[in-house]
């Protein structure tokens, strides 16, 4: 894990007792552990009970390949009515359904094993999307980084109290540390470049993480 540290210091009072306010940033650049894809399907259809026959089997399906529900996330699908306009009129076309599952797997042959169980039960009426294939940062390995950085964070605030105890041959310590909102970047390049991967080819998403705090020191005179 590689880290970063920057700081901005902020005008210091020059008098016996003092306070001195920073901006301390620290941030690791986090390796992918899980591989991330998502199923669609879309049907058409004159009979509504028929698309939540089909959609009931898919659910099944990647409920056998995930029974504890550890990779994917979905399965929730909605139905609407289906119109044409014509000469102001309004036709009744039938049903359309759509249904979404997003799957973060820790292997390639998780991801194949679920796709084999979709399509033994998929209806041919059935139209099957798939987005592209990309390594990420799992939520669980991301929230250790930060756990992780906070307290890299806390350790250069008490190195920073240190060096102006030494630059104002004062007392000074952390009085207040103010976190500020974790952040997760995604490179730009990665973003842009998701739409066109294609299924095989799964691209990897390192992630910097960062944590940023607002540090009040106090320093006071020196006891003798």
């Amino acid at each position: 894990m590689k880290k970063k540290f920057a700081a901005l210091l902020l005008p210091v009072m020059a008098c016996a007792q003092m306070g001195i306010t920073t901006h301390e940033r620290v941030a690791a650049e986090a390796f992918p552990d899980v591989l991330r894809g998502d199923f669609g399907f879309e049907e058409q259809n004159k009979n509504p009970d028929a698309i939540k026959e089909h959609f009931n089997a898919i659910v099944a399906a990647i409920k056998r390949a995930d029974p504890d529900g550890r990779y994917c996330r979905g399965g929730g699908y909605r139905l609407f009515p289906r119109y044409s306009y014509k000469n102001q009129k309004q036709e009744f076309l039938g049903y359309g359904g759509s249904l979404l599952f997003v799957c973060e797997v820790p292997q390639i042959d998780h991801y194949t094993a679920l796709n084999v169980e979709v399509e033994k039960v998929l209806a041919p009426e059935v139209r099957k999307t798939q987005g592209a294939l990309s390594w990420e940062v799992s939520a669980s390995k991301s929230e250790a980084v930060r756990r992780e950085l906070r307290q890299e964070l806390i350790r250069k605030a008490l190195r920073e109290a240190e060096m102006f105890s030494a630059q104002t041959a004062l007392s000074c310590v952390p009085a207040k540390i103010h976190f500020s909102p974790m952040r997760e970047f995604q490179p730009m390049m990665v973003r842009a470049m998701e739409s066109s991967i294609p299924v095989e080819s799964p691209i990897r998403a390192d992630a910097e993480v960062a944590v940023e705090a607002s540090v009040d020191y106090s320093c006071v005179n020196r006891v003798p």
